[in-house]
């Protein structure tokens, strides 16, 4: 059975980020049931009353892997960063605040803070608490989130109330005429139907029967053509910005040619590139080594663009510094795709949590060799 009246309900796309897995975990099982789980737990539900469809992501393996977290922030629309009011603030928080605060210069994400675990033992410890998370947020990009405290059942209510809210203040139209781009979470094979795919439509719309690019791979792109689209459960002909959907994809594609390296867009649109000139700003609060980066001299990063993550090394250009911007050639090991407008993405390292922020800054692609 087909439905048609999908334009009544409203996206909310919420990535729930913090060291504590359990108090994650709740605000996950408050916006809906269990969904997938591998690196990336997601969560999901829909109210047919209200015409409201919650999606909630959570990484695993974070803070040990950076990875599922920073796939986790490109893919949610708001984040949630839960503080546990027992532990307080401390590298895990300033490291997921300083992705926070780079997603919403580069993609205008919405924010909230949540602290949890408050009760009248830990009550004591809220208002400095509160001082001190106001502090540090007055010194990113986002100093006007609000902060939720968590202490009842209620007040998991009043949270998603809140998401609803900026979820509603964001850009939410679903009428848009960009293209399609669809980011990829989960691949598997389904006897009888072929290969599906679960992932977020990011921008434009997508119909069914319609013909599409996979991108992401060393090669050229594969097209496939979308045989089924389903929300919850429910058959579809369209998709649109902000829905989480499962595909039916029809073609020379299986499961294991589809990983979150892979986005799914409209065809003959999107470049990809494996050198490049470009901004650079390194974060003020990253340490590297004798205080500064020296172009050429062979270290090797990571960057992640979209949801895919790629080693790369600075072959030359100015030396970098923290708090400050510099120009770039950019050497990548793997090709990276954007839609004409130029790459841009978070520069991280990838190794283990060792009590020290990990991530480098962003980068933005200049315009002249795109």
């Amino acid at each position: 059975m087909e439905h048609q009246d999908y334009k009544k309900e409203a996206n909310f796309i919420v990535g729930i980020l913090g060291e504590n897995y359990l108090q994650r975990k709740l605000i996950g099982q408050a916006l809906g049931s269990p969904d997938m789980k591998s690196d990336i737990e997601i969560f999901g539900r829909l109210d047919s009353n209200l015409g409201q469809v919650f999606c909630a992501l959570t990484p695993i393996d974070y803070p040990e892997k950076i990875k599922p977290l920073l796939q986790v922030l490109k893919m949610s629309k708001i984040h949630l960063l839960t503080i546990d009011i027992e532990v307080g603030l401390n590298a895990v928080i300033g490291e997921i605040l300083v992705s926070m605060d780079i997603m919403h210069k580069l993609y205008n994400t919405k924010g909230l803070v949540v602290i949890a675990g408050i009760n009248s033992k830990t009550e004591w410890k809220l208002p400095k608490l509160r001082v001190q998370i106001e502090e540090i947020l007055a010194t990113t990009s986002l100093n006007r989130i609000e902060i939720i405290e968590i202490r009842e059942k209620e007040d998991y209510k009043d949270l998603k109330k809140k998401i609803v809210e900026i979820g509603t203040e964001s850009d939410n139209n679903i009428e848009n005429g960009e293209y399609l781009k669809i980011l990829v979470d989960h691949s598997f094979p389904v006897k009888g139907i072929g290969t599906v795919i679960l992932g977020i439509v990011d921008q434009g719309k997508l119909v069914s029967g319609e013909m599409v690019e996979i991108t992401g791979y060393e090669g050229p792109s594969k097209k496939v053509i979308v045989r089924n689209i389903q929300k919850h459960d429910r058959n579809f002909k369209e998709a649109y910005k902000g829905d989480r959907v499962g595909l039916a994809l029809k073609g020379n594609i299986s499961p294991n040619d589809i990983s979150r390296d892979n986005i799914i867009v409209s065809q003959g649109i999107f470049k990809q590139n494996k050198e490049i000139k470009a901004n650079v700003y390194i974060s003020p609060f990253y340490k590297p080594k004798e205080g500064i980066i020296h172009q050429g001299n062979g270290s090797q990063f990571h960057v992640i663009v979209e949801t895919k993550s790629s080693s790369f090394k600075f072959v030359e250009g100015e030396d970098l510094i923290p708090g400050k911007k510099g120009v770039s050639l950019m050497k990548f090991d793997k090709y990276l795709v954007h839609d004409g407008t130029g790459l841009k993405g978070i520069i991280t390292e990838m190794n283990k949590f060792e009590d020290k922020l990990r991530i480098l800054g962003w980068f933005e692609q200049l315009q002249e060799n795109q």
